[in-house]
C-alpha cells in the first residue's frame, strides 16, 4: 500500500493512477481526484479539495507526468499533494475519475494509501515547546521562530544520537525475515495493527503472535520483539514443521503499528524532555556568531579537560579530553556538549545499532 508522511510531498512514484485503452496507456480528456480520510471507517471525510464533492482537475498540469500517467497534484500550490502536519494518521482513500472525450461518460476508480507520522523534528511533535524554553529563562530575542528552529534541530540530534524517537509514530515497516519465530526491533513497540508474513497478502490472526510491548513490569522497551506462537496447522509455505516462522527473505515481512520510546500514557520521558531543554538553552545562549563578520572577534580557545600531568623542565603538559575520555563517549556526542547530565541521559535511552535475530530454524 502506498504511504506518505505528514508534510511529505507526493511524487509520481507514490500516489498515482494510469489510464489505458485496450491495455495501452492513453491520455484522457479529463482526469481529476479527491481524497478522503477513512481512518475512522468508510465512507470517510473528504479532505481535498476543501469543498465536498469537488475534484482536483490535473489535465494541463505537472500532475500529468507521462502518457496515460497521473499523480495526485495540488494545482493551486504548484506541487504534489502534501498531507498537512496535523493530518490524521492512518488509512486514506483517493478517488479518481476520468473520461476519454468530452462527450464520453466518466469512469472511476480508487486506491487506499497510508498517511504516516511526519519526519523527526517537525514542529507538530516536538518533545518540548517554545513556552518551555521561555519558562527556563530565555529572553526575547531570540524570537519564537528561532527557538522553534533550535528545538527541531536538537531534537533531530537526540533522535540520531539515541537511535530512538520519543513520541508515538504510526508507520508500516517492511523487514527481512530471519528463518526464526522472532523479530527484534530497535524502537519499542506501542501497538500492532496487523502483521503480514512471508509476502502473504493476508493479515496474520492476532492469536498467532505475541507482542512484547510492556513498559512497566517487565519493561520490554529495551528488547522489543514480536514472536510467532505454535500452530497445529500444517502449511509448507508459512508453517513448515507445524510452526510459524518469519522465513528468510528481503523485506518479506510487513508490520503496521505504532512505535516509540514513550511512557505508559504515551508522553515523552521526563529525562528526555530535560536533556532536550538543557541542550536547546545551551545552544541558544551560545550562538555560533551574530554580528558583522568583518569585525568578528577571535575564536575562543579550544575547550580542554583537566590537566593530567605536567613536566616542568621539558615544558610538557597533558590535558584530559573535554567532557571526559573519548572512548566511553558515544560517537557523535563528542564536541556537541560537555554537559555530563545530557550525555548520561542520552546514554540511558540509546537503542541497539540494528535488528538482530537468529537466522536458523527454531524447532523447539
Amino acid at each position: 500500500m502506498p504511504a506518505l508522511a505528514r508534510g511529505q510531498e507526493n511524487t509520481p512514484s507514490i500516489v498515482n493512477w494510469f489510464t489505458t485503452v485496450n491495455g495501452i496507456l492513453t491520455d484522457m480528456y479529463s482526469v481529476g481526484f479527491k481524497i478522503f480520510d477513512i481512518a475512522g471507517g468508510l465512507p470517510g471525510t473528504q479532505i481535498f479539495p476543501a469543498t465536498p464533492g469537488d475534484y482536483e482537475e490535473i489535465i494541463g498540469s505537472p500532475g500529468h507526468f507521462s502518457v496515460g500517467s497521473y499523480y495526485a497534484y495540488d494545482v493551486a500550490q504548484g506541487k504534489g499533494w502534501t498531507p498537512s502536519l496535523t493530518a490524521t494518521i492512518g488509512t486514506h482513500r483517493i478517488e479518481w475519475r476520468w473520461k476519454v472525450s468530452d462527450t464520453a461518460p466518466y469512469q472511476a476508480g480508487f486506491e487506499d494509501f497510508e498517511v504516516l507520522v511526519q519526519s523527526a523534528g517537525s514542529s507538530a511533535d516536538t518533545y518540548i515547546t517554545v513556552a518551555d524554553v521561555r519558562a527556563a529563562g530565555i529572553p526575547d530575542p531570540p524570537d519564537d521562530d528561532t527557538i522553534l528552529a533550535a528545538i527541531e534541530t536538537w531534537q533531530a540530534f537526540i533522535e540520531r544520537a539515541t537511535r530512538q524517537w520519543f513520541v508515538p509514530r504510526a508507520t508500516i515497516m517492511s523487514v527481512d525475515g530471519n528463518e526464526s519465530s522472532t523479530l527484534f526491533f530497535s524502537v519499542p513497540i506501542i501497538s500492532i495493527d496487523y502483521i503480514k508474513i512471508n509476502n502473504n497478502e493476508d493479515e496474520l490472526q492476532s492469536d498467532l503472535y505475541r507482542v512484547y510491548n510492556s513498559n512497566t513490569n517487565p519493561d520490554n522497551r529495551k528488547n522489543p520483539r514480536i514472536k510467532l506462537v505454535r500452530s497445529t496447522e500444517r502449511d509448507i509455505f508459512t508453517r513448515p514443521y507445524g510452526r510459524l516462522m518469519f522465513r528468510k527473505g528481503e523485506q518479506n515481512q510487513e508490520i503496521k503499528g505504532v512505535w516509540g520510546y514513550t511512557e505508559e500514557d504515551g508522553s515523552v520521558p521526563k529525562l528526555i524532555q530535560r536533556a532536550h531543554l538543557k541542550l536547546v538553552v545551551e545552544k541558544l545562549m551560545s550562538p555560533v556568531y551574530s554580528g558583522d563578520l568583518a569585525t568578528a572577534p577571535e575564536p575562543p580557545p579550544p575547550l580542554v579537560g583537566a590537566l593530567l600531568e605536567e613536566t616542568t623542565d621539558g615544558h610538557k603538559k597533558k590535558w584530559a579530553q573535554a567532557g571526559g575520555a573519548l572512548k566511553p563517549r558515544a560517537p557523535g556526542l563528542t564536541g556537541i556538549t560537555n554537559d555530563q547530565e545530557i550525555l548520561d541521559i542520552l546514554r540511558l535511552y540509546k537503542g541497539p545499532v540494528g535488528i538482530g535475530a537468529p537466522s536458523h530454524r527454531n524447532l523447539t
